[in-house]
């Protein structure tokens, strides 16, 4: 079948019309003409596959990773980057269009400076094959392990620990915990580095407890990599989630740090800490421009984590009250706000929800910076009752912004929507949007 791609889908997937149809297809760009083959059809589209381009764009590059095709990880790098952008921008004005009818102007998108190797957070899976241990990432909608020895948009040391993380396993006959012979011990192993200090934090999780070779493995892992800071061990047979709640700490503190701007953060294994620092610092400092704080006004800062936005805020406001569910990064945003010196913010575990309905005190300026799933009509609907002079909401995902905002907006102005290239190579965006109150 010939088609011709005329738009993007949220995911970067070329969209193609035949008459009625639509059909997404993968390395497909707007305006390249090819031959496809419909490989699944869902009740409402299809899915497409290129067999043959007929013609292609000019904004097409050789995708630097020689894994982009088979891993899950990336679905941009067929783009040059100028594009990447691009569509991410029309990504955020369409779902403001269409979901929210807001037909406010959205700045550029703000670029990063590197593109690749980027990342601060690098987690790998472990697997067997007949050649011996391999790690990397799961392949496009499969959970098979594609044996991976360097990722591009993750940080250099990440990749260079968990390579010899996994020799050095595979030196004492260790093996891959396998869910299906429910046999083998390690699963995954996870590198944090602070990008400014240096620091290195590599957590090591398997299914059972115990660790063969410990002590030689850690000394080797060590000496090699002289920045590696901690180490800790975790037992998590979980099939849920990676990172587990119980940490072994076998070397180290436990924990690292590193510095944003002028503040400097601890980082734990559980810790949100985002992936990207200088973009992050970006977004930061965009985000409390817009908010204009001065020294009279208060500040929630809902989803506060580690308390990142709230000690950026509080040099500017007479006093930030940041909330988070998590007890352990209300700690360390405790922690962090001693160690920079900071006393005019304090930190509340609760759910946001719960703290607004039950709390009535009112705040100048609200910031949010939720889940992928945005705010709960709970939270917005409290939002407006309390009536904040400014709203900034800090979105990782632009049709949950846009449902937001369509609520919101009978109560405040959208004033400027701002995305920012966090995850440079992938599809996601960040955005930074500003409302006053009517």
């Amino acid at each position: 079948m010939k088609v011709k791609a005329i738009d993007y889908a949220h995911d970067g997937r070329g969209v193609v019309k035949t008459g009625k149809d639509l059909i997404f297809v993968p390395n497909l760009m707007i305006g390249e003409e090819a031959e496809i083959e419909i490989t699944s059809k869902k009740s409402n589209y299809s899915i497409g596959e290129v067999k043959t381009y007929l013609s292609l764009s000019k904004d097409r590059v050789t995708p630097p990773c020689i894994y982009y095709q088979q891993c899950g990880g990336c679905q941009l790098q067929h783009m040059n980057y100028d594009h990447q952008l691009q569509m991410k921008h029309k990504r955020v004005s369409d779902a403001l269009n269409h979901i929210a009818k807001l037909y406010v102007p959205v700045q550029p998108v703000v670029s990063s400076e590197s593109p690749l190797l980027y990342r601060n957070k690098i987690q790998m899976a472990f697997a067997n094959s007949k050649d011996g241990l391999i790690a990397g990432f799961y392949q496009a909608k499969t959970k098979k392990v594609l044996d991976i020895k360097t990722c591009l948009i993750e940080h250099e040391d990440g990749n260079e620990v968990i390579q010899t993380l996994k020799t050095l396993l595979d030196s004492y006959h260790v093996k891959a915990y396998d869910p299906v012979t429910k046999k083998g011990w390690i699963k995954h192993a996870v590198v944090k580095k602070g990008i400014e200090t240096k620091e290195l934090m590599l957590i090591i999780i398997s299914q059972e407890p115990g660790f063969k070779k410990e002590s030689q493995v850690i000394s080797a892992l060590i000496s090699k990599h002289p920045y590696i800071k901690t180490i800790i061990h975790q037992v998590n047979p979980s099939i849920y989630k990676v990172i587990g709640d119980t940490d072994r700490v076998i070397y180290g503190e436990g924990f690292i740090h590193d510095q944003l701007g002028d503040f400097t953060f601890k980082i734990r294994p559980q810790s949100f800490y985002q992936v990207n620092p200088p973009q992050a610092k970006k977004l930061y400092d965009i985000a409390l421009d817009l908010a204009h704080i001065t020294k009279n006004e208060t500040v929630l800062d809902a989803y506060s984590g580690v308390g990142t936005i709230s000690l950026f805020a509080a040099r500017k406001a007479k006093h930030v009250t940041g909330v988070e569910v998590i007890s352990d990064a209300v700690s360390d945003a405790t922690y962090n706000a001693t160690l920079n010196h900071i006393e005019n913010v304090d930190f509340v575990c609760a759910e946001v929800e719960t703290f607004m309905l039950e709390n009535k005190k009112h705040f100048d300026v609200v910031i949010v910076d939720p889940p992928r799933d945005g705010l709960q009509s709970s939270f917005i609907e409290a939002v407006m009752e309390m009536k904040p002079k400014k709203m900034v909401y800090i979105s990782c995902e632009p049709s949950s912004l846009a449902r937001d905002l369509k609520q919101l907006k009978t109560l405040f102005n959208v004033k400027k929507v701002v995305p920012v290239d966090m995850f440079s190579q992938t599809y996601h965006v960040e955005s930074i949007t500003l409302l006053s109150l009517k």
